[in-house]
């Protein structure tokens, strides 16, 4: 999948398969903030590119995904689900200093849902989650809370915190033996390395807050997509 990277940029849309095809998110699937922060392109969020139906909402965890899992995902009997979450599950709230949801119970969520699926003969496909940029996000948070770094000091900063939960949908994509892009990989080698100035240089992550995708970044989850559902 790192290989869809290289001619990402470049593609302009493509053709998936007949049957209807459900992206399962949040805003990074959403893209409900590209309005807003991105008002040239607002309605350029991967799933739209693909041409495929978009069940993202935003700010979404798999534990608030699962409540809507049967009417948005199940009932409508797709051939396919291409299905990220992770971001917003593995954010640690100030008050608890717990992740919003923990990784046991995000593997538990993930694993129950691509096997539902999988009894009802749709093809799941898993994606991993972009590589944050931590000093914007650490920034862009610091007036709700001053000792947002704090947070994430003793699990190797945001970032690699947010990438273990990535680690949890490689597992499980290979244990329940569905589909994986692996779009962290794939924006790791677009931008040339995980740090923060070249994920900055990439162009594939948002400027305001670190933690969405821009424009850019969704043309490469698109191809990256089409390219597998071809």
């Amino acid at each position: 999948m790192a290989a869809f990277a290289n001619r990402a940029m470049e593609w302009k849309g493509g053709q998936v398969p007949s049957g209807e095809i459900i992206a399962f998110g949040d805003s990074n699937t959403s893209g409900s903030y590209l309005p807003k922060e991105f008002p040239a392109y607002p309605d350029h969020n991967w799933p739209k590119l693909a041409g495929i139906a978009n069940a993202g909402i935003s700010g979404n965890t798999t534990a608030s995904a699962l409540k809507r899992f049967e009417q948005d995902v199940l009932d409508r009997n797709p051939s396919t689900v291409v299905m990220m979450f992770g971001l917003n599950d593995a954010l640690i709230r100030p008050d608890t200093k717990e992740p919003q949801v923990s990784k046991a119970q995000f593997e538990k969520n993930i694993s129950y849902m691509s096997a539902q699926m999988k009894e009802k003969d749709i093809e799941v496909v898993l994606m991993t989650n972009l590589p944050v940029i931590e000093s914007i996000y650490y920034q862009s948070q610091a007036a709700q809370n001053p000792d947002i770094q704090k947070l994430y000091a003793d699990k190797g900063g945001l970032r690699e915190w947010e990438d273990s939960y990535n680690g949890i949908i490689r597992k499980v994509a290979k244990q329940q033996n569905v589909g994986l892009i692996d779009n962290y990989a794939n924006a790791v080698q677009k931008a040339g390395s995980e740090t923060d100035a070249d994920l900055k240089k990439s162009g594939l992550i948002d400027p305001l807050l670190g933690f969405h995708w821009t424009p850019r970044g969704h043309m490469m989850v698109e191809y990256s997509v089409s390219r597998y559902l071809e």
